[in-house]
């Protein structure tokens, strides 16, 4: 599972944590390919054109990573999750979870777990925030200069058909010389007497 943010390049993913420090993502049933933490792919030991890997018992905790595009760089955000060995034990709110015997693949399939997703994607929503309020800023932007272009299109075509200024400062919620003052061009403008 991962997550993607439209207009900003952002991809969101869990990680898990070995205890070496070593993280990991994807792979195959019971293989969680290793990765370092800048999200670069580990090759193995013995055949550099293979993925190094480890088996889901070996996870001890989990984190949320991002994929960053724009910056190109991957992160690994806070906070560290832990693995705990008996179900009794777990407590999300203190950042504790079980996930699953030893011997099952659960550990590497963890962001699969609706009750953990809200809290993963909470910490992946406060990092990306900064760049979908710019992002969001780009979109209105741009909406507001085409407004602006079609408004001043049809207070030129208003003009030409004899509309005063008057009428098209009320339609606008303006006065006669507001409207005047923002859409009469200095050629237009009718000479200034003395």
């Amino acid at each position: 599972m991962g997550w993607f943010t439209e207009g900003s390049e952002h991809e969101g993913y869990v990680v898990c944590v070995f205890a070496d420090g070593m993280y990991g993502s994807g792979g195959r049933y019971m293989e969680i390919n290793l990765m370092t933490p800048d999200g670069q792919p580990v090759g193995h030991e013995e055949d550099s054109t293979r993925a190094a890997w480890r088996p889901p018992s070996q996870v001890v905790g989990w984190r949320v990573a991002c994929s960053c595009v724009p910056s190109q760089k991957h992160v690994i955000l806070d906070p560290l999750w832990t693995r705990v060995w008996d179900p009794a034990d777990e407590e999300l709110t203190e950042g504790r979870i079980y996930a699953g015997p030893p011997a099952s693949a659960d550990a590497a399939d963890i962001s699969d777990r609706e009750d953990l997703e809200p809290l993963f994607l909470d910490v992946w929503h406060r990092h990306i925030a900064p760049d979908l309020s710019l992002h969001r800023i780009r979109a209105l932007g741009g909406s507001i200069k085409e407004l602006e272009a079609q408004l001043d299109e049809a207070v030129a075509n208003a003009r030409a058909e004899g509309i005063s200024w008057e009428k098209i400062g009320r339609a606008f919620g303006i006065s006669r010389q507001g409207a005047q003052k923002r859409w009469e061009t200095p050629t237009t403008a009718a000479p200034v007497r003395a």
